[in-house]
């Protein structure tokens, strides 16, 4: 179930061409739907975040391996429901109305995360967000607080994914992947990188296919602040055999 509702009144913020790139591949990026000096600032509040320590729902280190850089940067999850800060920017008039046009209905929050993606670390395998979350329609709001290319481990995506539904879910590459799971991609489709930049905003579908690659700097992060959001009129949906993470065997 949701854990917020959002209003989606703001001015419109994606043009025409934005909904036909969305409608027909599953994604599309808002360049500088953020202000970057607003991303500057969300960037700085995560980094002093993470160094208070712990916090609820911590995940993307390895106890058996103390060089892991996702020991120390572990990827935070729903902070807006003890974050102040992260709670105004998921309701962030630009990103919610963008959302809502997108899905055709008014955007309700369902959950926030913060990857830091410290150099050297790991990636997540390609998967869909609706092989964890299954309500439909979902979309993803994944906004770059640091630029991102192929060298730090920018997002990958599958264009036209979406349209194949809900896929079998495998077992995950842990060497290249903090997550111990992944979609099974259709033979026939390809996989495309998204360089970004601070402030850029790239929507996707739950059912989209998308993932990255490690990090392979020695100094530079790639932080994201994600959020995704379910419509007002969003129904719930039983995975078929196979095609959810938790099918996965231990």
């Amino acid at each position: 179930m949701p854990t917020a509702a959002i209003s989606a009144a703001a001015p419109a913020t994606v043009s025409a061409e934005h909904l036909r790139g969305y409608r027909e591949d599953g994604y599309v990026v808002v360049r500088g739907l953020v202000h970057p000096a607003r991303a500057a600032v969300m960037r700085d509040h995560f980094m002093a975040l993470r160094a208070q320590g712990p916090k609820p729902g911590d995940m993307g280190g390895d106890p058996r391996n103390a060089a892991d850089p996702l020991n120390r940067y572990p990827r935070m999850i729903n902070m807006h429901q003890w974050d102040e800060r992260s709670a105004g920017w998921a309701a962030e008039p630009a990103v919610v109305s963008a959302a809502s046009a997108l899905i055709g209905q008014r955007a309700l929050l369902n959950q926030t995360m913060l990857y830091f993606k410290p150099p050297g670390a790991r990636g997540q395998a390609l998967h869909q967000d609706q092989q964890y979350i299954t309500i439909d329609p979902l979309i993803g709001a994944w906004c770059a607080l640091d630029r991102c290319d192929a060298a730090n481990g920018r997002m990958m995506v599958v264009p036209g994914s979406y349209r194949r539904g809900v896929l079998p879910v495998r077992a995950a590459d842990h060497g290249q992947s903090f997550t111990g799971g992944g979609a099974v991609v259709p033979e026939d489709l390809r996989e495309t990188g998204v360089d970004m930049e601070p402030g850029d905003v790239l929507f996707f579908a739950g059912a989209t296919i998308h993932g990255s690659y490690p990090n392979t700097t020695t100094d530079r992060f790639r932080r994201a602040y994600i959020c995704h959001y379910i419509g007002d009129q969003a129904t719930t949906f039983k995975s078929a055999p196979g095609t959810h993470m938790d099918h996965l065997a231990p």
